[in-house]
């Protein structure tokens, strides 16, 4: 099986903690340990410590499931029918089929704050209070335990074949950053620039190394107003032409079969001033400073260190207010490994973290330069190496 490694890690770690099953419903999770990215957020994955897991799917989607499902039985039931019965009784007489009457305690996803998109990115179905209900009434009897903190920290070290599926997405992010740098000119639009971005990596990505279901999410900022603010979580594209001398900063989210990508590149259109190619050369080498830093048993705090002494160093320290990585794989952002100063994690081989320190100024504009690093048993490897060139 292609990620055998992952399951085992995972029953190993449910038996340190005493867990008889999993009950998953994230698209993310169900992924993790069964291969499927779903469609939407209506399938279940029953993952026991002992024995086979079971993939519970909408029998519409079977096609999709049968194409990459690993180690488990798929089982269907009907959803979306005038005369169908409702999605939790149909469920939840499947899971009581499999109920063992040995299990004491189940883990289920009791605190992800944030959830990855399943391939329906429209429309979020995450578990909620009526998943509960249902867990206790299917698992009467048993103790039913938040995994979350489980979940989350055995996803922060990646296996090798998970970081080559990431590395498939990074890889497919070059398309998009390619058609961004040679569009930017005097006269384009942020709003233009993203979905020309975004259609390249759909249509140059679908099929790219087998990725069968991809996405991106293009957000561009331009002049130096909305590149001053372009570190904040999500900015607004607008439809502002861009004038001589404006940076543009794309700020990319891909997503192949489930897999993430997070990348970030900036390009001036017309004559770049003096000041701006300073600003880019002090991140491009702040970024690097960090990415060479990176290593296993290096504290991420010192990663952080790296990038923001070459940016205090050359006099922009106050223009730099957020963090340097953040942990991705199986979401656009997860808590882990965070690059920051506050930071207690310490790098592990197979973290994957993003390495984007950036320069914000009123006066000539933002800048960002972002890429996906995997940590290494020799130091760091960049998913999807692309140039970092302003003009």
């Amino acid at each position: 099986m292609p990620n055998e490694v992952r399951r085992t890690k995972m029953r190993r770690a449910m038996e340190a903690q005493n867990l008889d099953a999993l009950i998953l419903r994230l698209p993310e999770n169900v992924l993790l340990l069964s291969g499927h990215w779903p469609m939407i957020g209506v399938v279940f994955l029953l993952f026991p410590r002992e024995g086979k897991a079971t993939l519970i799917f909408p029998e519409c989607y079977r096609q999709e499931v049968l194409a990459n499902y690993e180690d488990c039985d798929p089982v269907s039931y009907l959803l979306g029918g005038a005369n169908h019965p409702p999605m939790f009784s149909a469920v939840g007489k499947l899971l009581r089929e499999r109920v063992q009457a040995s299990w004491k305690r189940i883990g289920y996803e009791g605190n992800f704050e944030t959830a990855a998109p399943s391939w329906n990115a429209g429309e979020a179905i995450i578990p909620a209070a009526d998943s509960i209900a249902l867990y206790k009434e299917v698992f009467a009897g048993t103790e039913l335990v938040d995994a979350t903190e489980l979940i989350l920290s055995e996803r922060i070290r990646k296996t090798p074949y998970e970081i080559e599926r990431m590395k498939i997405a990074s890889e497919i992010s070059c398309f998009g950053m390619a058609a961004f740098e040679e569009l930017v000119k005097v006269g384009i639009s942020g709003v233009e620039l993203a979905a020309i971005v975004e259609k390249t990596i759909m249509i140059e990505g679908t099929g790219y190394r087998d990725a069968f279901r991809v996405r991106a999410f293009a957000q561009v900022s331009t002049g130096d107003a909305e590149t001053h603010v372009s570190h904040r979580p999500n900015i607004v594209s607008t439809k502002r032409p861009m004038a001589d001398g404006d940076f543009a900063v794309l700020e990319l989210g891909v997503v192949a079969d489930g897999y993430w990508a997070d990348r970030t590149r900036v390009r001036i259109a017309g004559t770049a001033r003096d000041e701006q190619v300073r600003i880019y050369e002090t991140v491009r080498k702040a970024q690097e400073a960090a990415t060479s830093a990176i290593k296993p048993g290096v504290r991420a705090k010192d990663v952080d260190a790296a990038a923001r002494n070459v940016i205090e160093a050359a006099g922009y320290g106050p223009d730099f207010p957020h963090i340097t990585g953040h942990g991705l794989g199986f979401g656009y952002h997860e808590p882990g490994p965070i690059l920051g100063p506050h930071s207690e994690d310490v790098l592990e081989e197979g973290m994957l973290t993003s390495v984007e320190p950036g320069i914000y100024t009123a006066k000539f504009g933002g800048v960002r330069i972002e890429d996906d690093v995997a940590v290494t048993s020799s130091g760091s490897l960049v998913l999807g190496p692309y140039r970092k060139v302003c003009n």
